[in-house]
This record gives structure tokens, C-alpha cells and sequence, in this order.
């Protein structure tokens, strides 16, 4: 669909939509980057509030994602006919509270009348223009760090089958809740420029478009990535969702795909962690700073390598 848009000539705007990035930002002096995105899902769980904050901290990641961070936010909401006000309610308070203590308050919003509920924030946020993460600045020599397991795609999709309980994907639950607002300082710190966020393309979808985007083949190894309690066995059981099926397609349509991977790799995560290309030289401290600042599965995951594609070893 963003093929058809054009292509907008502004030497102000730093970041589009050419490189798959997850949010634009537009320069609006030396020190200031406008930071803007939209993010809407649909219910994970049956707990409304619960929903609203896994929604708003999804929404936030993207300008996390960018180095940035929030300002305001907005709500969309879209509710089927004859939907509870209470719980429509409950939703919005649940996004509401989240995005007010990651300092990016609910100012305002648009409710419509959907077939499906449907909730999310569009955000704005504020970065550095000379500090803005980007998917083309992974460099040969980095190492790749993933401050988040994976997983979030099938437990959710067996948690809305019955097939788990709850209690059984709390671990996902609270890190689909937890925002990447943290990470950011210390990814600035370490001189991170390099940073994505892993979302619906699931871990090798994006590690696809940062491969083109940079110009570089990107090296996992798969055997260092880390999961949610629960995720591999779900997989192995067939809880997969469309989005997994058709995120290897996706890959194959940005570059070359080398070796097998497990199925994890394709699974789509919400409000999943940030994968970062950092300098070799600094990346073990970046990763115990990550983990410290309660990142605590934060992996090296592979490196940077030159060519083109992604690898699995």
C-alpha cells in the first residue's frame, strides 16, 4: 500500500517510509525532530484495561524505536454495534494511564463504529535529529542485540483459543505491557544510531528490511535468540497466526534468505523489544546496562556482516 504513496521531496523530513521505519521524523531546528506514528490492535486478552496499556505501549515503541520520546498521544478507538460503553471505557482508561506515565498524555481521540475492536494511540514525540535511530545505519561489525524474547504471537493466539491459561503467559503479558522507554537513554549512551523495533514482521521481517535498508546481510544465531516461556512449545503445537505464515514470504521478497529457522523467528510480536546494531567494541556493556535496566533477556543475537540477505546459523 505505502508504494503508492508519493514520495514526499522535504530535506526537513529525516525519515519516511522508504526504509520501513517505524515512525517519520521531521526536523524542526538543530536540537528538535518532530516524532509521529499510529498504531491500532486489536484485543490480545480479555482484560480491557489490560488491553488499552498492551495497545498504548505498542503504539510508544515507535518512537521509542527512533530514539525519541513521547509527548502527546491520541486515541483511536472502533467498537462493533451494541459494544459496552463500560468496557469501551475501561479500554481507553487502560491505554490512558500507560501513555500518561510514559509522559505522552491521552489529549484527545476519534471513536468510530468498526466491525472488529480496534484500539491504539497515534503519537508525538521529540528526538535529536542528529541522534535519530534509523534501519539504514547497521554497520558491517556490528553486533545485533535484542533487548526482548519473542513469542507474544502464539501465546496469544493459544491464549485466545483456551488452550492456555493466563497465569501460563504472564511472563509475555507484562513484557508486552513493558514499554522500551528505558532502553533508550542507554542505547544514546553507547552511541547506538542503529535500531528497530521487532513487531508484526516478526524478528526476521525486520531483520530483512534493516539487511536492504542498510545494505549489509544480517547474521542471526538462533540458538542465542530468546523466548517467552511457553512460546517454542506453542509453535511446536500449531498455535501459529497468519502473520507467521506469511512473514517468510516477506522476507523472501527483500533479499536472499540463507539456512533454516525455527518458527519463532516469523512469529508477530506486539510491543516487542528493539533490535540493535551496536559496535562490537561496546556491546557487552550495552547489554548488561540493558539488562540492569530490567531488559533482563537481552541477547546478542548475531552481527553485521557484508553482503546482502540474512542468515541463520
Amino acid at each position: 500500500m505505502l508504494d503508492a504513496l508519493p514520495v514526499v521531496e522535504d530535506r526537513r523530513l529525516l525519515t519516511g517510509f522508504e526504509n520501513s521505519e517505524d515512525a517519520a521524523v521531521f526536523r524542526l531546528d538543530e536540537e528538535r525532530g518532530i516524532v509521529f506514528t499510529i498504531d491500532v490492535i486489536t484485543p490480545l486478552v480479555d482484560d480491557p484495561e489490560l488491553y488499552g496499556a498492551i495497545a498504548a505501549a505498542n503504539a510508544l515503541s515507535d518512537v521509542y524505536a527512533m530514539g525519541g520520546r513521547g509527548l502527546i498521544s491520541l486515541s483511536f478507538l472502533g467498537t462493533p454495534a451494541g459494544f459496552p460503553e463500560d468496557v469501551g471505557a475501561a479500554i481507553a482508561k487502560g491505554g490512558a494511564d500507560l501513555a500518561l506515565a510514559e509522559g505522552a498524555p491521552v489529549v484527545g481521540g476519534h471513536s468510530v463504529e468498526s466491525k472488529d475492536l480496534m484500539y491504539g494511540l497515534a503519537v508525538v514525540g521529540l528526538a535529536a535529529p542528529d541522534a535519530v535511530f534509523s534501519n539504514d545505519g547497521y554497520e558491517v561489525g556490528h553486533d545485533l542485540v535484542l533487548t526482548k524474547p519473542l513469542g507474544t504471537g502464539t501465546l496469544t493466539t493459544a491464549l485466545k483459543a483456551r488452550k492456555i491459561e493466563e497465569a501460563a503467559v504472564e511472563d509475555a503479558l507484562a513484557g508486552m505491557r513493558q514499554t522500551n522507554r528505558a532502553a533508550v537513554s542507554i542505547l544514546l549512551e553507547h552511541g547506538v544510531r542503529a535500531a528497530t523495533d521487532v513487531t508484526g514482521f516478526g524478528l526476521l521481517g525486520h531483520a530483512a528490511e534493516i539487511a536492504r535498508a542498510s545494505d549489509v546481510r544480517i547474521v542471526i544465531a538462533q540458538s542465542r535468540v530468546p523466548d517467552y516461556p511457553g512460546a517454542r512449545e506453542a509453535l511446536r503445537k500449531g498455535y501459529v497466526t497468519r502473520g507467521n505464515r506469511s512473514n517468510l514470504e516477506y522476507v523472501r521478497t527483500l533479499g536472499p534468505l540463507e539456512g533454516e529457522a525455527e518458527a519463532l523467528l516469523f512469529d508477530p510480536q506486539t510491543s516487542g523489544g528493539l533490535l540493535v546494531g551496536a559496535s562490537a567494541s561496546c556491546s557487552e556493556s550495552l547489554v548488561a546496562g540493558l539488562r540492569d535496566a530490567g531488559f533482563e533477556a537481552t541477547e546478542r543475537i548475531g552481527v553485521v556482516e557484508a553482503g546482502s540477505g540474512v542468515r541463520i546459523d
